[in-house]
């Protein structure tokens, strides 16, 4: 396996059955008092981004944070709209 070059933004997350994906933070925005983050899932061959994936922080009653991903669409649109307004300058968008 190809050894991952040194990218300060890249994450990994682990499903419940341990598989590991690695993902590219884009941006953190808050939402409602919610905390998302934004992520690519990583492909260092990949030149095009062809899927955002948007995460919610969840904190459980032991007081340890995990990520869990959004598949409300309501949310998922505020969320996305904050992030593309923050990033505008950054990053180039389709309608």
């Amino acid at each position: 396996m190809a050894e991952l070059p040194e990218n300060e933004f890249l994450i990994d997350l682990y499903d419940e059955e341990g598989n590991k994906k690695v993902f590219e933070h884009l941006d953190t925005v808050m939402y409602k008092d919610d905390e998302y983050v934004i992520c690519i899932p990583y492909d260092e061959d990949e030149e095009e981004v062809t899927e955002i994936v948007i995460f919610k922080t969840v904190v459980d009653e032991k007081g340890e944070s995990s990520l869990a991903q959004m598949f409300e669409p309501d949310i998922m649109s505020a969320v996305y709209d904050i992030f593309r307004e923050r990033n505008e300058d950054k990053f180039e968008f389709e309608d």
